[in-house]
């Protein structure tokens, strides 16, 4: 079990590293060199040792952490047009729209000027010639940061394989063709040869799926048949994972010993096949994981001659792993083999102890063993993986399937058959292709089988249901679950003691823990109340707008939204009280959809108060959803002149538009302009006003100073006019951006307008919290500027 402490304390110096505003390598260096010192001195003292350990392992995770990339030198071009030349580092994926590849930058070329660059860009070309793995290539086209969607981070996703680059519809030449030999270079071909067989022995959908389970390549699987498997619980068959090697490497460790190989030897071998399958495959993160258990468990099994421990091996996984790469531990794909691999070792043995003493209850003994026996590989162990894996499809994929159960209770008992056909029919295609064809054509009716059940159960209504927990509640699931695990395991007496008290006393055990919970929700209800503060969240929800303020006295306003719905109700529920299901005022300033396409969506969950607009009429479905999910709510349009006031003494002032504007007309030009205060303090909110509108509110002389001005079109070219900053006068300038926008946002031109007042930005800076007294404005970013 310490390899398990171990590894918790390396990730949670890793996760608590990754939470901080800038993990400064320096000072995670000075935590570790003053853990290892205290670990020194205290070595002979067991019970310290122990404590110190974790502390040294936690300080050590947290260096890596703070060690790791995190840009890359082609990366500081991002947002301009230039030209990368490097080397294909992956064997090119083919799409339908072209090709995409992965391109180790050399030289970068941008203004006229040529320098030595590094760093992997994702490039995306339409260009149908042919383009190999080790081809030197020139590539021209913009060049961007990756985005953030509504429920996936592409930029995240991106950043766990070191890519901080994309250039789409880029223009890709061949400047020097590979013709040298690597192993890496050998393997792509194989795998490309492998799946050109699979391809012309088999149609599709067929073809696709034994690819995707031989080869790990679902490039080829149909949209709709990928989506089938999504929606049934069944995508882990499609995938490279731990069964995958256990397959390879027990038909490996059979043919060896059946001609006599040594234990020793046939293990050593049965491992380098499990290293040569996972670089064959592409070596994911899952996909490794999967190879060090597999490797483990050989090791142990034939070389050790022990039983491998699970956790431990889970756990030696896990920090090997996250010491290569410290982004795995955020890659779903490693979590949900992991936290599967662990719900079978943890739930498989008890869920069947009780599958058989249910069915003993009922049924003869005999009958009751053997139908446990069947079920135990199929059912017992995907309701074991279900466990701990639900809550993170859950939570990553906003869905769970009703059918994946059954589902898996009828394909997974051919899986085995597919693979161990299906790749013996391909190791002889590349052979003898003739003989091969025998092997696919064997293979067929248990792929049409898959398939076939997949599809029926996919088209059942209830396939699958939508679903949202908040993350915090799925960590605190993991805690717990993480915490029974390690208590199972150590088995200290205390717990055992806890255990026969909780039996001899259920009521009064079930009473304290009802009063504990009944103590943490009045906890967080006081918590929630308001503070008699202003408080004003500019949110991160693209390059839209979307503000959220709460008055003195608790009341919720909400300004835009963007539209990622997903990610604006997360917003929400981490701003408001668990039991406020009110906003009180609802601001559209324009009819754009990418500025309030979530709102539906947050007026189903959310009652609200008022919905106030520029008075634009808009024929957008968008629009149409809007007025559905609003209901009986009143909706006003708002004109220059107008004010609410609030019983605290918040007021919201209308600056623009002077009449409601017709449909059709500019939206920027008579987009509903406010200034929001609170004694002294005030903020301009002037969405995405033009230079028409700007000048339209200077002549109407509304204009007031204001404390805080949120900067117009997100800082775009020409967004600023100098006589509405002058008129506003204000003493700091926010800015809401997304760092991936494609616009080119903000403009250096409208940033030097503003290079004399405090600047804040949420594409640099994350996430702004302002909040005041009336007197005082306070500032709290989530990461320094």
């Amino acid at each position: 079990m310490r390899l398990v402490y171990v590894t918790l304390a390396w990730a949670a110096g890793i996760l608590f590293a990754a939470n901080l505003s800038a993990p400064l390598p320096v000072g995670w260096l000075f935590a570790t060199s003053l853990a290892l010192a205290s670990l020194a001195l205290v070595w002979r003292q067991r019970p310290q040792r122990s404590l110190h350990i974790l502390l040294a392992a936690l300080a050590l995770g947290g260096l890596r952490f703070a060690l790791a990339p995190h840009t890359s030198d082609v990366a500081a071009h991002n947002g301009h047009a230039l030209t990368v030349e490097g080397t294909v580092v992956e064997a090119p994926q083919q799409r339908s729209d072209g090709l995409q590849l992965r391109v180790a930058a050399e030289t970068v070329t941008y203004g006229g000027r040529t320098q030595a660059t590094s760093g992997i860009v994702l490039v995306d070309t339409p260009n149908n010639q042919p383009i190999a793995f080790g081809d030197h290539v020139r590539a021209t086209g913009d060049q961007f940061q990756p985005p953030t969607y509504d429920t996936f981070s592409y930029a995240d996703y991106l950043a766990r394989a070191g890519i901080f680059s994309l250039m789409p519809n880029a223009a890709v030449e061949v400047v020097e063709p590979n013709t040298g030999f690597s192993l890496s270079s050998l393997l792509v071909d194989l795998r490309e040869q492998a799946r050109d067989r699979i391809d012309d022995a088999l149609p599709e959908p067929y073809a696709g799926l034994l690819t995707g389970i031989l080869i790990g390549d679902e490039s080829q699987i149909a949209p709709d048949i990928e989506d089938a498997f999504s929606r049934t619980g069944a995508s882990h068959v499609i995938a490279i994972s731990g069964f995958n090697m256990v397959v390879v490497s027990g038909i490996v460790l059979a043919v060896l010993k059946r001609v006599k190989v040594s234990d020793r030897r046939a293990a050593l071998i049965s491992i380098g096949v499990v290293v040569i399958y996972t670089l064959f495959v592409g070596a994911s993160a899952s996909v490794v994981r999967a190879a060090v258990m597999s490797s483990l468990w050989i090791a142990g099994s034939n070389i050790l001659q022990r039983r491998t421990f699970v956790p431990a091996s889970l756990a030696f996984a896990a920090l090997l792993m996250s010491l290569i790469n410290p982004y795995v531990l955020w890659d779903v794909g490693f979590q949900l083999s992991l936290f599967a691999t662990l719900g079978i070792t943890l739930f498989t043995t008890p869920l069947t102890r009780w599958l058989r003493q249910g069915l003993a209850a009922g049924l003869p003994e005999r009958w009751a063993e053997s139908i446990t026996g069947w079920l135990a590989p199929t059912l017992i162990v995907s309701l074991a993986a279900q466990v701990l894996v639900l809550p993170l499809i859950a939570l990553y994929f906003e869905r769970i399937s009703f059918v994946s159960l059954a589902v898996n209770l009828l394909i997974l008992p051919v899986q085995p058959l597919i693979l161990t056909v299906g790749g013996l029919a391909t190791i002889v295609a590349l052979i003898v292709p003739g003989v091969g064809l025998l092997g696919f054509y064997a293979v067929l009716p248990p792929l049409a089988w898959t398939i076939g059940v997949v599809r029926r159960f996919a088209e059942l209504p209830f396939a699958e249901v939508a679903v949202q927990f908040h993350p915090s509640w799925v960590t605190l699931f993991f805690v717990i679950a993480i915490g029974w695990a390690i208590m199972q395991a150590a088995q200290p007496e205390w717990i055992e003691a806890a255990a026969r008290f909780a039996r001899r006393s259920t009521v009064r055990v079930g009473a304290i823990a009802a009063a504990l919970v009944l103590l943490v929700l009045i906890g967080l209800l006081v918590a929630a109340r308001p503070d008699g503060k202003l408080h004003l969240w500019l949110l991160e929800m693209g390059h839209n707008n979307a503000i959220l303020a709460q008055t003195p006295g608790g009341a919720q306003i909400l300004i835009d939204g963007g539209h990622f719905p997903s990610r604006l109700l997360l917003t929400l529920g981490d701003h408001m009280a668990l039991n406020d299901r009110e906003i009180d005022l609802v601001a559209i300033t324009e009819p754009d959809d990418y500025d309030y396409g979530a709102l539906p969506d947050v007026l189903q969950r959310y009652h609200a108060g008022m919905i106030v607009t520029n008075g634009q009429p808009s024929l957008s479905r968008t629009h149409d959803a809007l007025l559905e999910a609003a209901g009986d709510t009143p909706i006003r349009a708002l004109c220059a002149g107008q004010t609410i006031t609030f019983s605290d003494g918040v007021e919201i002032e209308v600056l623009s538009p002077a009449a409601p504007p017709a449909l059709g007309e500019p939206m920027d030009d008579s987009p509903l302009v406010m200034r929001l205060s609170y004694g002294d303090a005030s903020f301009l909110i002037p969405s995405d006003a033009s230079d028409v509108a700007q000048d339209v509110m200077v002549e109407m002389g509304d204009i007031a100073p204001a404390t805080a001005l949120i900067l117009p079109k997100h800082g775009a070219a020409r967004a600023l006019e100098d006589d509405f900053l002058q008129a506003v006068r204000p003493q700091i300038a926010l800015l809401q951006a997304d760092p991936a926008n494609r616009i080119g946002d903000p403009d250096p031109d409208t940033l030097a307008q503003v290079e004399d007042i405090p600047l804040y930005r949420t594409d640099v800076m994350g996430a702004l919290h302002l909040w005041t007294d009336g007197s005082t404005m306070w500032l709290l970013p989530q990461a320094p500027l």
